[in-house]
């Protein structure tokens, strides 16, 4: 295994295209005098051996910025090997299913990355899963999205950014890094490069697959799926369900055709965190669930450029080795609450997240090349019960009381409340914004966020603002721009599962997954517990042979 260290050029042009990792590694290497290194360099020229590399991180401590790789020269029959390990761990009962016969087909219900690899799972075990998502397929759902965004047509409820082919994470930045520990993530990589993502997610301290290359992977994971033997339905609504003696039996779902039951006994729940008629439904039926803490807050916008001068020292855009500077940032507030970034889209926009005609709500979303003019991120501030009290669905009413404040403070037309940060602490509205000009599509208001958010919140994001600048020089920039509201970071309830079946412990055969369920927070650990889920409900047909 070799480190190797390279110190990014800085140049007067802004170069077209960045350099790949493999290019930077070997360039650093021809400059190198280790013997080791140079042999096996050779070895990759002549093609016995192929570039692993392990990890990158860039470290812009001590006003000094340094890319690192880890990496080793290796043979084509050990990357092979490695790939193979990686599908044992996702797979462990492929032997136990030579004959599904007798099984009833499970049915998914979402096409998030929970829905999306559980049913890869179940189909690679040759269980031909019938995959079930309320919005449209691909294509449809990125010109209804965009048409919107466009001002050219009103929000479609099951055809926006939170629904539709991919769930919620397609329109995002993409991001795969994730706090789990497991086996799985090395699977979910391999799956997704396999798929059509950038190599480099497999190796990238903080990955990422961008928008635009993230749509292409959702669709070849659902053309596998239906390859083998799997089936999926667009614009089909679970509705509900019915068992007997605490089993379950069928399913209620409706589509273009009407409302029809389809017999079941083995589902996966995997509805995304915005399903709130399904909560709703679901708590009418006594499934188990509980309230559970979230976050809400604001997208905050700055010059790339700036972000880039803070972290870096230079601009990202000047230098063909380097990719726009991100941050993680928290802070205690004044107020006794903390504020922390999440979700931070470098070189990107701020969309509209809602998903019905009476809400405003955001997102952050960025291309695979990040190129935009600025960057954000969601500024959030915790909230629970003390909030908004102790019933099931009260933060699902918090959430959609927010959204609805933030329609009405931005014209009731479906344009976002946005201000200055200069403005906001002042309690004044902007009447012209500076440097950063607001991203948001289809528009903006000018807008008092006091029309939206409780005072102590928004007493919290000013105070935090502040403090998060003195971390990172300009974050507290007067001119950055805040737009409301960021109301869906993470799912309000928790679909109470048995820890070791994975089950409901209401209804046997309900298997609730992902982060619409509680179980999950993003892309990576949404495959995850979807792969988990997955194995959890081909035991559960094992152990009934």
């Amino acid at each position: 295994m070799f480190e190797i260290r390279v110190i990014p050029k800085v140049t007067s042009d802004k170069p077209t295209n960045k350099k790949p990792d493999s290019l930077l590694i070997i360039e650093q290497i021809k400059k190198s005098g280790n013997k080791a290194m140079r042999m096996g360099l050779k070895e990759l020229e002549d093609g016995s051996k192929v570039l692993d590399i392990s990890k990158k991180f860039v470290d812009a401590r001590h006003g000094k910025v340094v890319i690192n790789y880890r990496f080793d020269f290796i043979s084509q029959d050990e990357k092979e090997a490695s790939e193979k390990e990686a599908e044992s761990v996702a797979i462990p009962y492929e032997d136990s299913f030579e004959d599904v016969s007798s099984f009833k087909r499970p049915i998914v219900v979402g096409t998030g990355p929970a829905g999306l690899y559980s049913a890869l799972i179940l189909a690679k075990y040759g269980l031909r899963p019938i995959v079930l998502e309320r919005g449209s397929e691909m294509s449809q759902r990125i010109a209804d999205t965009e048409a919107f965004k466009n001002g050219n047509g009103r929000i479609k409820p099951n055809s926006n950014i939170q629904f539709g082919e991919g769930g919620a994470g397609t329109f995002s930045d993409g991001k795969l890094y994730s706090g789990i520990s497991s086996g799985l993530k090395d699977f979910v990589l391999r799956s997704m490069i396999a798929h059509g993502a950038p190599h480099d997610i497999l190796y990238d301290a903080h990955p990422h697959i961008g928008t635009d290359r993230l749509r292409k992977v959702v669709t070849s994971v659902r053309e596998e799926i239906i390859k083998l033997g799997g089936e999926v339905r667009f614009n089909t609504t679970f509705l509900g369900y019915k068992a007997e003696n605490g089993a379950l039996k069928n399913i209620t779902v409706s589509d273009e055709i009407g409302t029809y039951e389809i017999p079941c006994d083995r589902l996966i729940l995997a509805i995304g965190h915005s399903s709130r008629d399904t909560f709703r439904a679901l708590n009418r039926l006594g499934l188990e669930m509980q309230s559970k803490p979230f976050s809400v807050g604001v997208r905050i916008e700055h010059l790339k450029k700036d972000i880039d001068l803070a972290q870096y020292g230079f601009d990202s855009d000047n230098s063909a080795d380097i990719t726009p500077a991100i941050y993680k940032l928290s802070c205690d507030t004044k107020t006794g609450r903390k504020l922390y970034t999440f979700c931070m889209c470098p070189g990107g926009e701020v969309v509209a997240a809602q998903s019905d005609d009476k809400s405003v709500c955001t997102n952050g979303m960025s291309l695979r090349a990040r190129n935009n003019t600025n960057s954000n991120s969601a500024i959030l501030v915790p909230v629970d019960s003390n909030d908004y009290g102790d019933g099931i669905l009260d933060g699902i009413k918090f959430q959609e009381d927010l959204e609805h404040k933030a329609f009405i403070a931005g014209g009731s037309t479906g344009k976002a409340p946005s201000v200055r940060y200069g403005d906001l602490i002042q309690n004044k509205k902007t009447t012209e914004f500076g440097k950063v000009k607001p991203s948001f599509m289809p528009g903006i208001t000018n807008a008092d966020l006091k029309e939206v958010f409780p005072d102590e919140i928004l007493e919290t994001i000013k105070d935090g603002v502040e403090k998060m600048g003195k971390r990172i020089k300009g974050f507290d920039d007067p001119d950055s721009v805040l737009t409301a509201v960021e109301a869906r970071s993470s799912s309000p309830v928790r679909i109470v599962r048995d820890p070791e079946t994975l089950q409901s412990i209401t209804v046997k055969g309900i298997f609730p997954c992902g982060e619409g369920a509680g179980y999950a927070g993003g892309i990576m650990s949404s495959a995850i517990d979807g792969i988990k889920c997955a194995n959890k409900l081909a035991v559960s047909l094992l152990d009934n042979l």
